[in-house]
């Protein structure tokens, strides 16, 4: 994070001050800079105040009480500057052009030390999800074979429920509930179901521009919550037809695609962690894990959150923070979703009608009931129980 020449850590450099500087009355020289080059390679020291007025553009100044380069600091230059006598500095243009007056008492000295070149480095991004040619969320029954495919293009193949073998380049990788595999570019693939129970997932084939994908190819990735999110984020974008939600489902992807690199980055593994931090995190964990374990258990009967509270003696805040920090979802957001992931499993068993299985599951209507679950997997219950049983 860059800071603002306003902030109080650039005080021990100088100040800032907002109307122009009358040259004649203090008897100053003014000199004019026009800078383009965003590498620095020496500094400015002088014996007297100086005055840094920026003209046109935006700019950061590198500074320092010393040119040592482990000592300099970044300030974002918002305002009028006066940089404290012996202090090093250079102005670093952020825009194309930077033009700023140098204003000086006529009797100055300077001192030019050179340093070992400072760049700067705008935030620009490191992978792109340029288009989305297709997308599909099928459910395939049992003993389903895709004899295989290669094309120029990535392919994302992400399980929602079931099982699903694939082979890529002759090794054979199987995906569970919530796994996904990306194929690359021109990477042969084939997909089967060997179990006795249908499979529903979702694929996105699309172009990326990334400097290095093995990260992400010929690996099976289970993905925590904060993916699962997401991905659920993505699936309802592609059924919204508001203005911009296709656009939306490109930015969703290019999260997916970052989530799944920090995830398979072995640095995340070396993040030091201090004991007090870990023994809290543990304790947190534990409590919300037996939440978890309770809801599911009772996901058939009508439980509400305040119960939830009753029974594990916790405030709702201190509920909703609990599933914030860990899963990035509210308490009924996830009590929501696994009510959800449970109808599914009731229409494949073909016991129940949409109605009894919106009863069970505590649901206050099977309008309500058939809305949400549209809003969440983009069709309603009655035409995925229609695809399961045509499949």
């Amino acid at each position: 994070m860059i800071n603002k020449t306003s902030d109080i850590s650039f005080k021990k450099y100088g100040s800032v001050y907002y109307d122009p500087i009358n040259l004649k009355k203090h008897k100053l020289l003014c000199k004019q800079m026009h800078t383009t080059d965003k590498t620095v390679s020496c500094l400015f020291s002088f014996t007297c105040d100086v005055y840094i007025e920026l003209i046109s553009g935006l700019a950061t100044i590198l500074i320092g009480d010393s040119f040592e380069r482990d000592t300099l600091e970044t300030f974002a230059v918002h305002h009028n500057l006066i940089i404290n006598k012996n202090t090093y500095f250079n102005i670093i243009p952020l825009s194309d052009k930077t033009i700023c007056y140098l204003i000086t008492p006529q009797d100055y000295s300077l001192r030019t030390e050179f340093i070992e070149p400072y760049i700067y480095q705008p935030i620009i991004p490191k992978i792109k999800v340029s288009e989305i040619l297709g997308y599909y969320y099928v459910i395939k029954s049992p003993k389903y074979r895709f004899h295989g495919e290669a094309h120029a293009y990535y392919e994302l193949t992400y399980v929602d429920h079931g099982s699903l073998d694939t082979t890529v380049d002759t090794t054979t990788y199987t995906l569970h509930n919530y796994d996904l595999m990306i194929y690359g570019p021109d990477q042969f693939h084939t997909q089967q179901i060997t179990t006795d129970t249908s499979c529903s997932y979702l694929t996105v084939i699309f172009n990326m521009s990334i400097d290095d994908d093995s990260l992400l190819l010929n690996k099976v990735i289970s993905c925590n919550n904060e993916l699962h999110n997401v991905f659920k984020k993505f699936i309802r974008a592609s059924s919204d037809s508001t203005p911009y939600a296709k656009t939306l489902m490109l930015c969703y992807l290019q999260e997916i695609i970052i989530l799944l690199l920090q995830l398979s980055s072995s640095l995340e593994k070396n993040k030091p962690v201090s004991l007090g931090n870990h023994a809290m995190q543990h304790f947190q964990e534990d409590v919300l894990q037996q939440i978890l374990e309770y809801m599911n258990q009772t996901v058939s009967e009508a439980i509400t959150i305040e119960e939830i509270c009753h029974k594990f003696s916790i405030s709702r805040s201190t509920l909703q923070a609990l599933f914030k920090t860990h899963l990035q979802d509210s308490p009924k957001n996830y009590l929501i979703n696994i009510k959800l992931q449970k109808s599914k499993e009731l229409i494949r068993e073909n016991k129940y009608t949409i109605s009894e299985i919106a009863f069970t599951l505590g649901f206050s209507s099977i309008h309500y009931f058939s809305r949400i679950f549209k809003k969440h997997f983009g069709l309603a219950p009655s035409d995925y129980a229609k695809k399961i049983y045509r499949n």
